[in-house]
Parts: structure tokens; C-alpha cells; sequence
């Protein structure tokens, strides 16, 4: 649903990426490059309450490139989910996650089904560290809908066992608040 040409972006891990070079301010730089969990970020330091949306949420096979980033085999089961993350009623980023269904448990699957929280936030009330790997950002070009803007790609895994590749594409309208919140914090 939201994210149909992202396979074929150009990914720039962070660890090689210049912010200032690719046109990014530093407000910008900083929710493109959190390594914890994105949602918590934006609400501790701009303020930003930030509501789920859950638009579909379905088992699915995993595509070859989400398998290697996963380490799993493609066409191995997974928990596909696509939400977005709403300020005020305005759409401030879409998310898409998916977990291989190997090593999902069941009370996390639950939850995730429920539609309440965000994916990081879950991981994290359940008193799991959180370890971001993987981490590259894109500027997303050749898709009508997303062209132009920013987008995230990471694998987060838990002590558990627990992987998910999350890809976040950032819509404008996060800029202007972060920019209007941030004279405030």
C-alpha cells in the first residue's frame, strides 16, 4: 500500500551519509539517523503526541532483499504491517514493518493485532532493548506519490529474538512541525 517502489532506492547507510550534502537540515538529520525507537524521539523532544493508524496488517512472503536484511530465506512467512504515524490528525510518516512469523511471539502478535502502539514502542514496553542495525536513509525518486521525500530503512531486533524491517517515509508536513515545535522546546 504505501511503499510500492521502495525496493529499488538507492540506500545511503548512515554511517556514510552527509546530511548537510544530500540537503538535509540538522533537525532533519536527527529523525533521519535516531537509533532508538523514532516515535518515542519526536514526542520527548518536540512535543509531538503521536497517534497509530493501522491501514492493513497481513501475513505475507518475504521479498528476496527484505529476506537478506532479515537473515531469513525468501518467500519465508512473514507479518506485514502498514501504519501511519498522525500529529493533530495530519499524517506526519507511514511505516511498514515486517516480521518474520518464525520467531513472533504470540503475545506480541496479540498486541500488534490490537493496533494500539507502534512497533518500537511494544518492543520497549516489554522491557526489551532495542538495537537498530542496518540503518540507511533515501531520498525517494521515480514514485508519484512519495517523490522527493525522505524515507528510512532498519532492521530492529530484540534480545529475544524478535526482527523487523522498518521503512518510514517522512511526509512534509513533519518538517513544518518539527520546525514550529522545536522553537518551543
Amino acid at each position: 500500500m504505501h511503499f510500492p517502489a521502495l525496493h529499488s532506492q538507492t540506500w545511503y547507510p548512515v554511517r556514510n551519509w552527509r546530511a548537510g550534502d544530500a540537503g538535509a537540515d540538522r533537525e532533519m538529520a536527527a529523525v533521519l539517523t535516531v537509533a532508538g525507537s523514532l516515535t518515542r524521539f519526536i514526542e520527548r523532544h518536540y512535543g509531538m503526541a503521536l497517534e497509530l493508524k493501522v491501514h492493513d496488517q497481513f501475513v505475507d512472503s518475504l521479498h528476496s532483499d527484505e529476506a537478506e536484511l532479515l537473515g531469513c530465506h525468501g518467500g519465508a512467512p512473514a507479518l506485514r504491517r502498514q501504519v501511519s504515524l498522525m500529529h493533530r490528525g495530519s499524517v506526519m510518516f507511514d511505516a511498514e514493518s515486517v516480521l518474520p512469523l518464525d520467531e513472533l511471539p504470540a503475545d506480541l502478535m496479540q498486541q500488534l493485532e490490537e493496533g494500539e502502539k507502534p512497533l518500537g514502542n511494544l518492543l520497549m514496553d516489554r522491557g526489551l532493548s532495542l538495537a537498530r542495525s542496518d540503518l540507511a536513509v533515501a531520498q525517494v525518486d521515480g514514485d508519484a506519490v512519495h517523490a522527493g521525500r525522505w524515507a528510512r530503512r532498519s532492521v530492529l531486533r530484540s534480545p529475544a529474538g524478535t526482527r523487523a524491517l522498518v521503512v518510514e517515509i517522512f511526509h512534509p508536513e513533519i518538517w513544518k512541525r518539527i520546525e514550529r515545535m522545536g522553537r518551543r522546546y
